[in-house]
Parts: C-alpha cells; sequence; structure tokens
C-alpha cells in the first residue's frame, strides 16, 4: 500500500527497533514516486511545547500532528496503516507546514 498525505502510519526504526505513530505530510505524488517521504511525528497533545502549538494539528484521541519536527523515512518503514486524519485536520497540517515554512 501506497502511503498518502493524511494517513497515520505506525513506523518501525531499522536501527532501535522502535516503532512510533506519525502522518505522512508529503504530496501523494511525491510520497507514490519517492522511495521516503516526509512525515510528523504523532504526538500526545500535553507533549507540544507551547511556543510550537500553531506548528500542530489535530490528531485523533488526544494526539496531535507535529509538524515543528519533520522527518524523512523510508516507505518501508512504515509498517503498519492505523488510520486518517479528518479533512479539517488535514487542512490544519496543511496551515501549520505553510507557517513553519513561512510560505
Amino acid at each position: 500500500m501506497t502511503p498518502k498525505q493524511g494517513q497515520i502510519w505506525t513506523s518501525t526504526s531499522r536501527l532501535t527497533n522502535e516503532t512510533t505513530r506519525v502522518a505522512i505530510v508529503d504530496s501523494d505524488l511525491i510520497a507514490q514516486a519517492r522511495q521516503r517521504v516526509i512525515v510528523a511525528p504523532v504526538r500526545p497533545i500535553r507533549e507540544v511545547p507551547t511556543a510550537l502549538q500553531l506548528l500542530t494539528a489535530t490528531a485523533p484521541d488526544g494526539q496531535a500532528v507535529a509538524i515543528y519536527d519533520l522527518v524523512i523515512v523510508a516507505k518501508d518503514t512504515l509498517t503498519e496503516h492505523v488510520g486518517d486524519l479528518s479533512s479539517d485536520a488535514l487542512e490544519q497540517v496543511k496551515v501549520a507546514l505553510r507557517a513553519r515554512f513561512d510560505l
């Protein structure tokens, strides 16, 4: 399954074997064409520093998509598709990306 923007996946580190939840923030075109994708960690809202709250989007179950902490991962480290952001949350991701890069 090719990851798509707004999907939430479990990602497993090749080095540590730790798993984390991440949201795909790359465009669908890039996610399909490349072997790596840009993701943002999905963290409990309480862990988001106050100064960085504008660079987040709402995720299910009291979680936040941490746009302030983007990471590039290989698609083969995405082990399980666990959900999708709502259309409102995906719009928040896009706004946060514009804010992060001052676009």
